[in-house]
């Protein structure tokens, strides 16, 4: 290991989340792979950041502040160019490590020098959350078994594939990437504020360069789940809050497009910009619950998003499994 540069840069973005800081904060201080350093990006937080991190004393800490609220997009973009280490780990300010996540992605690192390293999250449900016994564990279960590194087969030779197909998550969280990844990504990485699809829009660009994958299968990083506004669904989400996530996620995907341009890969690529458009559009229609004004939101919703653009995808979905239909019988 070089003495000069840390194995690992762990970027911790904060807003408005301090009730929860110490927690993440001593689970990453107290990391038993020490060759580490923490790069805490304050977003503008109106509470008490400053206060909370100056209680640690830790010269492998720095210290980022914002003047203006940026969004976590924005925010994990100042770690970046601050970054040194040789992989990044992001984690989420309300969410924590485990004690050995870094000493198991080394361990892990020295099997396979993987580009993406993915490894498993614990899902915990906040106690509060009044809702029986078994739904929780239900919620819990599904959860953890979307971010799994383990759900899917990968081929680490068409990741962008992978996870326009989300056989990969697109969470940022529980999982290493390479930092010449993370550099050359950045330099794409618009100076836009976004609150819904920024960790799709920034996966979708490491998984573009990425060319190898390797998977830990434990529980390494604990995700707190029911925290943040892209959990909900239309029971507890206004109009507002609704359309302004329709706008993040239609945005997040017209940038995409805007990356694979400028990698003149526009024609080679674009059915990866109409998949991850329908996935977005799927996801946001499934967050409408509520009967009463389901009219309204579906309405919203079709304002933000193409239907012809939806409706060509699912012709060229329809064609394609007709084809692998057809390959089957001649196989049977």
């Amino acid at each position: 290991m070089n003495k000069n540069q840390p194995f690992f840069s762990l970027i911790i973005p904060i807003y408005n989340t301090e009730k929860y800081l110490r927690r993440c904060l001593d689970s990453v201080v107290n990391q038993t792979f020490k060759d580490i350093e923490i790069i805490i990006v304050n977003d503008c937080s109106p509470q008490n950041c400053d206060e909370i991190v100056s209680e640690y004393n830790d010269e492998r800490i720095i210290y980022i502040k914002h003047n203006i609220n940026k969004g976590l997009f924005l925010a994990r973009k100042t770690g970046n160019i601050k970054a040194s280490g040789k992989y990044i780990i992001y984690i989420d300010s309300d969410d924590e490590a485990d004690i050995n996540m870094c000493y198991e992605v080394y361990e892990e690192y020295k099997k396979k020098e993987a580009d993406i390293i993915h490894f498993n999250i614990k899902a915990i449900l906040d106690k509060n959350i009044n809702i029986a016994k078994k739904e929780k564990q239900k919620m819990i279960m599904k959860v953890e078994w979307y971010l799994s590194a383990n759900r899917s087969l990968i081929n680490e030779k068409y990741l962008l594939n992978e996870i326009a197909e989300e056989k990969i998550p697109h969470n940022m969280c529980a999982k290493a990437y390479k930092s010449n990844i993370i550099k050359k990504i950045t330099e794409y990485m618009p100076d836009i504020r976004l609150m819904n699809a920024e960790d799709m829009l920034q996966s979708l660009m490491i998984c573009y360069f990425a060319s190898s994958y390797s998977s830990i299968n434990k529980q390494l990083y604990y995700y707190y789940i029911s925290i943040g506004e892209s959990n909900k669904n239309t029971s507890n989400l206004n109009f507002d809050s609704y359309n302004y996530l329709c706008e993040c996620s239609k945005t997040a995907c017209d940038e995409f497009l805007k990356f694979l341009k400028k990698q003149d890969d526009e024609i080679l690529y674009g059915f990866y910009y109409y998949t991850i458009y329908y996935n977005q559009y799927r996801f946001l229609k499934e967050k409408i619950v509520n009967d009463e004004n389901k009219n309204e939101y579906i309405k919203i919703l079709e304002n933000n998003f193409d239907l012809n653009i939806i409706n060509k995808y699912l012709k060229i979905k329809e064609y394609d499994e007709l084809e692998k239909n057809k390959y089957k019988k001649i196989i049977n």
